[in-house]
């Protein structure tokens, strides 16, 4: 990280013993205070627990409400297919003209105005059906959730090589329980942080391994490997689709330029 890069969210207990620090990687990354040490090694483990499930649900919201996220990209794709399916292409253009970088208001005599005409109306929407289709199922597998209503969520488990450390992870919670051995704190703060933090990759790991076992055990047209990037790549074709759309119209315009310029 650079001068320049932000700092990563992090979330701190009510006591301060506790920090939970969201990197932006799968899993998050545990920090302890040397009172945390100090605390019955139940309570602190249910600090740990509570303070990284009120982090999940935190970094969860930030991720709903943010122009990135998949929400944001479904609701794209279905307003950008909506547009096209009942106004046409050059309706879509026109109501996007400010993120398009279009021209002022031309009058009607104008050349590029007249071109803008020429273009079809009709605009291939089937893969923009299969993009939202597929998306508003698999939408809940980002994170580790599957397509199912979550009764038989995925829960994967890992134990730090001494026994000191089990973390529980499942799709909404990466550490959705830990235990301590009654001689993790003797490790100390960092230490024991330290092996948190591994046995919380560990438990991540085991749960996408489930999690593609039970996926690909459904039948489903789709593997969880190809599932995994699915929310990218549907923000990705909404771009590519706008972006399309914007260069049908520079490059009529561009056409008109060069006719006028003979």
């Amino acid at each position: 990280m650079t001068d320049t890069d932000p700092a990563p969210p992090a979330y701190t207990s009510g006591c301060g013993n506790v920090t939970i620090v969201d990197g932006g990687g799968p899993t998050p990354t545990v920090q302890l205070t040397t009172e945390a040490v100090r605390m019955p090694v139940r309570d602190l483990a249910e600090l740990i627990t509570h303070t990284a499930r009120d982090a999940a649900d935190a970094v969860r919201a930030a991720a709903d409400s943010s122009p990135g996220s998949v929400t944001d990209a479904l609701a794209q794709l279905k307003d950008l297919r909506d547009g096209l399916r009942e106004d046409g292409l050059n309706a879509v253009i026109e109501r996007n003209r400010a993120r398009f970088g279009a021209d002022d208001d031309l009058p009607p005599e104008d050349p590029r105005v007249q071109s803008r005409s020429a273009l079809s109306s009709e605009y291939p929407t089937a893969n923009l059906d299969m993009a939202i289709a597929m998306l508003e199922r698999f939408q809940g597998a980002q994170g580790g959730q599957g397509p199912g209503d979550g009764s038989d969520e995925a829960l994967g488990t890992a134990t730090s090589p001494e026994g000191d450390v089990t973390v529980e992870a499942t799709g909404e919670y990466p550490i959705a329980r830990l235990l301590l051995g009654i001689h993790a704190r003797e490790l100390g703060p960092d230490a024991l942080a330290k092996e948190i933090n591994k046995t919380i990759a560990l438990a991540a790991e085991d749960l996408s391994e489930r999690q593609r076992a039970g996926i690909d055990a459904m039948g489903l047209p789709l593997t969880m490997d190809q599932v995994d990037g699915m929310p990218a790549e549907a923000q990705a074709y909404a771009r590519k689709s706008i972006g399309q759309a914007a260069f049908l119209r520079q490059d009529h315009d561009e056409q008109i330029r060069r006719i006028r310029g003979q």
